[in-house]
């Protein structure tokens, strides 16, 4: 039995390896709803094949919170059709560095909360710095509207659900260091929410920290796959 745990865990990592991960936008050009929908598709057959196979419970159900964040993301992308092929146009014509240094970002958010604020701390100097970009006088042009609230709401539920989930550091976390985090995490989306945003930069922020969820989600499921045996 043990044996078989084994092979299945090895199919597992090699179909997310192979299958999965590449599915994950890694740049401008992927930001296109049937290329979610494909990601979307490659999670459902990994979570029926886990719960075929009697894989934990618990990792079933982050398969289900992936697919979950990942419809948010294809919600995005197809109101916003319009928004992200001028994104990719203009990246054609301009180096555009912030979805790449949000995305670098997840290399570095792998546990705890100060990772994450780190994260976001960066995520704002990155904001600013690529805010000064002549790209922003040609996006004020595009009069299509992200869905905000419902998004940024959104998001903020599932930023906190990531928290929570990340390994206990009951010694070193204090009530005011929560706070902060929490200040830090509401700058963030209030920069999105922000009149000075023009359509297409919010449009980018918000399906850049859907990436980085999916990510990071896929990273705790493919975890606790590894460390719990078959049931």
């Amino acid at each position: 039995m043990a044996d078989l745990n084994l092979q299945i865990k090895s199919e597992i990592a090699e179909y997310i390896k192979n299958d999965i991960v590449p599915k994950i936008p890694s740049e401008i050009g992927q930001f296109i709803p049937d290329n979610v929908d494909e990601l979307i598709d490659s999670v459902y057959v990994l979570r029926y094949y886990c719960s075929q196979k009697d894989i934990n419970s618990n990792a079933v159900g982050r398969l289900d919170d992936i697919i979950e964040t990942c419809q948010g993301l294809w919600e995005l992308l197809d109101t916003n059709t319009k928004t992200f092929l001028y994104l990719i146009e203009m990246y054609k014509v301009r180096r555009l560095d912030l979805f790449s240094s949000l995305i670098g970002q997840y290399e570095e958010t792998t546990s705890g909360e100060e990772s994450f604020r780190d994260f976001v701390l960066s995520s704002i100097a990155t904001y600013f710095g690529w805010k000064a970009d002549n790209i922003w006088i040609d996006a004020a042009k595009i009069d299509q509207e992200v869905p905000l609230k419902f998004h940024v709401r959104r998001l903020r539920n599932e930023l906190w659900k990531l928290l929570d989930d990340f390994p206990k550091n009951e010694s070193e976390l204090s009530l005011p260091k929560a706070i902060d985090i929490g200040e830090k995490m509401n700058l963030l989306l209030n920069l999105i929410i922000s009149d000075e945003t023009p359509p297409v930069g919010r449009a980018l922020l918000l399906s850049t920290i859907y990436t980085l969820l999916i990510r990071l989600k896929l990273d705790r499921a493919i975890s606790m796959i590894g460390d719990t045996e078959s049931q």
